[in-house]
């Protein structure tokens, strides 16, 4: 759902930029100094094409209250004006500001969140992922994929139901939901459905309007769910109070109420937002138009961004450098990159990465699959390995499913037992016959972790769990465990697992 408008003009994109936003997802943004490259580092200077503080930096990104995103050595940090550190860069990635919080992540930890003070205020550790504040509340999804809201202080304001597939930010009131079939409605503030999965795609509502694709083309509906522009376009963008709509290959706008206002005539094109001049493409060359759709500044860049007060962003040759209204260059090409950053679209979605090894959440996962004595929901010995291959979508041969649990670890199921069988046809030797209706003995769960250090804590975690490699547990399960650095086998079954040698069992540093 991130809102990214590009234009691309010889090969190059050309950027839309947003300035000074401050709610409804909007980022408040500082467009008085501009993030720059030369040569190899990245740096900012004012209107006037002045450096205010010198190239030094990996990476840089816009002000957002009060604080601009750098990175030194592959770790991020936030600078004030003066270019000083206000948050030393320690993390491996972080959000930029919003609402007056970021999110950060250390080497192997979980997300934090912190104020522009550089304080932590709390810290998620059953997350995964974890977005930017937008209307008060953040979204954050753990590795079962399962979605809750996050509040101010950085507690749990509501669960999303495990029927979503994804949530985005709350703008205007509502969030983004993807159902498990694919469709997509919205959710309010508390977590309650507003209107109910229907759509082939949906956008956040903005001043009580959201786009939303049904079939194949787009439309507006309004918070009641009613279309308020039918679906008859090939793609639409919100621009404040007006849309840009795509029909075939060109582009143009239409009003609050559909009407066409400016003729699709452009190869591309970006939105006004609330500025006098919007930009296009023409015969591959960037330019601008007002709002009557007639050309102010004629296409001539490669390249050009949405105009900064009295300033924009245009590409010439190899370098950018900032016009003004007339399309004239004040500061004249000489930069080798410019960065507007997602916080300039309006709105936007940032998120960050846990780098945490969630044991906890591990374990919990696993006695989940090993549950109520059964595998994955499946008694293993009253399970015929037609039924398994019907559950994971398997080949008519296939004895296992592998999966991914998290970026630290993916898993694999494995059903143990006699599945053909093998009879001797006399001076013709022996066929193969399958046995779809055979039951396996016992099932193998693999676990297997991307960092090898994290194998024996989880795999100690487990004994204290089960109660040692080798039982029975209270349920009537059967289970042996054995492990080795990077892997983790879990032998399971509703009957004594014999078949698997008390030798092999326990941890082995091989």
């Amino acid at each position: 759902m991130k809102q990214l408008f590009v234009i691309l003009a010889g090969g190059l994109i050309a950027l839309l930029l947003c300035a000074s936003c401050s709610s409804n997802g909007k980022a408040n943004v500082d467009d008085s100094l501009l993030p720059v490259k030369q040569g190899n580092k990245w740096g900012y200077i004012n209107k006037k094409g002045e450096y205010v503080i010198n190239p030094q930096f990996d990476m840089a990104n816009a002000f957002s209250d009060g604080l601009a995103k750098v990175s030194i050595n592959e770790k991020y940090g936030f600078i004030d004006k003066d270019g000083k550190y206000v948050i030393n860069p320690t993390y491996s990635s972080a959000t930029d500001f919003f609402e007056g919080k970021a999110w950060c992540v250390a080497p192997k930890g979980a997300p934090v969140l912190v104020d522009t003070d550089g304080k932590v205020i709390s810290e998620i550790k059953e997350a995964r992922s974890v977005s930017n504040y937008s209307d008060g509340l953040a979204i954050a999804v753990n590795d079962n994929g399962k979605y809750w809201a996050i509040d101010g202080d950085g507690n749990t304001a509501f669960e999303l139901p495990i029927e979503y597939a994804f949530a985005s930010n709350f703008i205007d009131g509502l969030a983004a939901v993807q159902s498990l079939d694919l469709t997509f409605g919205y959710v309010d503030k508390k977590g309650n459905i507003a209107i109910d999965c229907q759509f082939n795609s949906a956008d956040h509502f903005m001043n009580g309007r959201a786009i939303v694709m049904s079939g194949d083309k787009y439309g507006v509906i309004n918070k009641k769910g009613e279309f308020v522009i039918n679906p008859q376009f090939d793609r639409m963008k919100w621009d404040d109070g007006r849309y840009i709509i795509q029909m075939g290959d060109v582009y143009g706008w239409c009003d609050e109420k559909g009407k066409i206002i400016i003729n699709p005539q452009f190869e591309s094109a970006a939105p006004f937002l609330g500025t006098k001049m919007a930009l296009v493409m023409m015969d591959k060359q960037c330019g601008y138009i007002n709002k009557a759709g007639k050309i102010e500044i004629n296409p001539q860049f490669q390249a050009a961004t949405l105009f900064l007060d009295d300033v924009a962003w245009a590409y010439s040759g190899s370098k950018w450098g900032l016009i003004d209204k007339d399309g004239k260059y004040v500061v004249n090409p000489q930069f080798d990159e410019i960065n507007l950053s997602d916080i300039f679209f309006l709105p936007v979605r940032e998120t960050v990465e846990s780098e945490y090894f969630n044991k906890d959440g591990i374990v919990s996962w696993v006695l989940s699959m090993l549950n109520d004595n059964k595998v994955d929901g499946m008694k293993v010995t009253a399970t015929s390995i037609s039924d398994f291959r019907k559950k994971y979508r398997l080949g008519d041969n296939a004895v296992s499913v592998e999966k991914k649990y998290s970026p630290d670890l993916k898993y694999a199921i494995f059903a143990e037992g006699t599945f053909v069988e093998r009879r001797s046809d006399g001076w013709w030797g022996t066929t193969t016959r399958s046995l779809p209706n055979a039951c396996p003995d016992y099932a193998a769960l693999l676990l297997l972790l991307s960092d090898s250090s994290n194998t024996k804590p989880l795999y100690d975690a487990l004994i204290e769990k089960f109660g040692g490699y080798n039982g029975k547990r209270s349920s009537g399960q059967y289970l042996k465990l054995k492990a080795y650095p990077g892997c983790i086998t879990i032998y399971a079954s509703d009957k004594p697992i014999k078949e698997v040698s008390n030798d092999e069992l326990g941890w082995r540093n091989e």
